[in-house]
């Protein structure tokens, strides 16, 4: 007996455009309630996007921002984390920032690096890191 159910609403807000959006479903079985809240707004050549929701025990937060600086170079930037209702000393942290090139139309560069970090209530239950990427995307 599961259920889904979303509604999105959008609009130009002087000069800047605005969505809305809010999403919800479970299975019917324990913590498998899961509800989500965002927000885009969109300014130019920016986007940024903030969303907020709860799947069973956990709480989740998030918002990142886009700009492209020209037609072939967008940078973005990104914070999220979440949290376990059930265990204060539980977090998990990420935050990253990357660009992305197109070198020609079907083809673009991307690089990102994040750092981020995870918790549970005792120091050998952490850990963290930072990991940077590269990728090639080609498409036909």
């Amino acid at each position: 007996d599961g259920t889904m159910a979303g509604i999105s609403y959008a609009m130009d807000a002087g000069g800047m455009g605005v969505t809305v959006a809010y999403a919800s479903s479970s299975t019917g079985e324990a913590n498998s309630d899961d509800s989500q809240i965002a927000a885009k707004v969109t300014a130019g050549d920016a986007t940024i996007t903030v969303i907020s929701g709860e799947t069973g025990e956990f709480s989740n937060s998030g918002v990142g921002v886009t700009y492209a600086l020209n037609d072939a170079l967008t940078i973005q930037a990104y914070t999220g984390s979440t949290e376990r209702d059930t265990n204060s000393a539980y977090e998990v942290k990420d935050t990253g920032i990357g660009f992305t090139y197109t070198v020609t139309p079907g083809m673009s560069i991307s690089v990102t690096s994040n750092d981020w970090s995870g918790k549970n209530g005792t120091a050998a239950d952490a850990e963290s890191g930072t990991t940077t990427k590269l990728a090639l995307d080609v498409s036909f």
